[in-house]
């Protein structure tokens, strides 16, 4: 009976050892996301603080940005932030889920594949909202550059106008078919 509790009592003792591997693994992934997060933070805050100042200087320097133009780089400062975190966010899940499936040891081919199935299948769903997300942003950002574009003087009642209007609609139609191939590779992959 000796060998057999001496076997029982190594592998506690691997187990053991691969569990605190495995939470070590964790929390260093769970601290590497938190910084780049608050890296991202600060640079957001930074990219504020530079568009205020050009702003003032905007009133009283001729020849600077506008201050839509400052806006809509602020704003596209914004979303990548956001993108950057969600991409974070997404790999710190992975992780997390990879660690789980080395600390329960699966004992079944079928039950591994399955859980591989399900991160995959998890992993596209979110990369094609995080495109979804890009593109929506994308197009919003057009649409306030073709505005702006019709609203300065000589455009509007013009072919300049009709033409930009024209652009605007191909545009639109571009973009609901990249959300359209979207959906239709996020529901493939299933």
């Amino acid at each position: 009976m000796a060998p057999t509790r001496k076997a029982a009592n190594v592998n506690e003792k691997q187990t053991e050892v691969v569990e605190s591997i495995t939470a070590l693994y964790t929390k260093s992934v769970e601290r590497l996301a938190e910084a780049q997060k608050k890296t991202l933070d600060m640079a957001l805050q930074q990219n504020a603080d530079l568009t205020g100042a050009w702003k003032k200087i905007a009133q009283v320097v001729p020849g600077t940005p506008l201050p839509t133009v400052l806006d809509l780089v602020a704003n596209t400062f914004g979303q990548f932030v956001d993108l950057q975190k969600g991409a974070i966010d997404l790999a710190l899940e992975q992780s997390q889920k990879l660690a789980e499936l080395a600390s329960e040891r699966i004992d079944s081919v079928s039950s591994a594949t399955d859980a591989v199935k399900t991160m995959v299948q998890d992993t596209v769903e979110r990369a094609a909202a995080a495109q979804k997300s890009a593109i929506d942003f994308s197009a919003a950002q057009t649409k306030t550059v073709f505005d702006t574009f019709k609203k300065q003087s000589g455009v509007a009642g013009t072919p300049v106008e009709a033409a930009a209007e024209s652009l605007q609609r191909g545009f639109d139609t571009l973009v609901e078919s990249q959300k359209n191939i979207l959906t239709f590779a996020s529901k493939r992959s299933a």
